[in-house]
């Protein structure tokens, strides 16, 4: 999620052209002098960024944070707060359908019949994995005794595992895909009886949640896909991070004109990558409003 400085109007944001990883310990030092913020902040900012550095600054923190990355060869851009767009709510679709033509749901206004939304009218896609709480408590805490971070040196060799994790962390797809079948079973039994399917637990993000969003503009409607959420044209695999996949690359194959962001198609792809691993739905959110910017100012 990025980091808001000030919630004053007349402020600014930075944006990076491309999504990029920005190491805290490079950069955070830097950003802590050029913008007059505490270096926790700045590494913070770097850390949690996923597109949009910071929001709330002033237009000379900005002008100094893009110099800054441009020297280091990181193309941003400093725009207005008010132009950054606010997406829709999400509507969560419990019930989908991939057609050639259009996206079937139920009717979102309570009766009626279903609903077929146009894929020439889906303007963004955006998808990804999201940790599990207990991984991230694990990460931040590595079963470390309270008592031991008393000593300063202990919270800085903390601190740097923690950015070290968060640097390394890969989501690894192609295993995932690799698994024979999963628990074929338990996902028929969760398709027949429509209870919620068994949690998809990975190594290193715990039990793992999933999201697709898509943006249609008409109407205008931000429709939600998560792990309880029923494709019902594809196969369920047992593992929510493979069904997330097989419904990315479904809609990639289809939703031709919608703007797909680079994390959206290494899922589809199925790569191993953590462009598509979000800390939590905030941070998930930022990512597609960085998206849909990019998108409105292609246009």
């Amino acid at each position: 999620m990025s980091v808001r400085i000030s919630r004053e109007p007349g402020h600014f944001a930075v944006l990076l052209n491309q999504p990029s990883w920005l190491d805290p310990g490079l950069y955070g030092p830097d950003l802590a002098r050029a913008l007059g913020l505490p270096r926790s902040d700045t590494v913070r900012m770097c850390r949690l960024q996923r597109g949009i550095l910071f929001e709330g600054g002033t237009e000379v923190q900005a002008a100094a944070a893009v110099k800054l990355l441009s020297d280091h060869g990181i193309a941003a851009s400093a725009v207005p707060d008010d132009a950054l767009p606010l997406l829709p709510k999400p509507v969560h679709v419990s019930l989908a359908n991939i057609d050639p033509e259009g996206l079937g749901t139920p009717s979102l206004a309570g009766g009626g019949l279903p609903r077929e939304w146009q894929w020439e009218n889906l303007a963004l896609m955006c998808a990804g994995i999201l940790v599990g709480a207990d991984a991230q408590t694990a990460a931040l805490m590595e079963k470390v005794e309270e008592d031991t971070l008393a000593d300063a040196q202990d919270r800085r060799s903390l601190a740097e595992r923690t950015l070290e994790k968060a640097r390394s962390r890969v989501f690894p797809m192609k295993a995932e895909l690799a698994r024979p079948g999963g628990d074929v079973a338990d996902a028929l039994a969760s398709a027949l009886t429509r209870r919620k399917p068994a949690e998809t637990t990975v190594e290193g993000f715990g039990a793992i949640s999933v999201v697709l969003d898509m943006l249609f503009t008409r109407p205008l409607e931000r429709l939600r896909i998560n792990g309880d959420s029923r494709v019902t044209n594809l196969p369920r695999s047992g593992s929510r991070a493979v069904d997330l996949h097989r419904a990315v690359n479904e809609l990639a194959r289809l939703a031709t004109s919608a703007t797909i962001p680079g994390a959206a198609l290494a899922l589809a792809d199925g790569a191993d990558s953590g462009d598509y691993v979000f800390e939590d739905l905030v941070q998930f959110d930022d990512h597609c409003r960085w998206a849909y910017y990019g998108r409105l100012q292609r246009k």
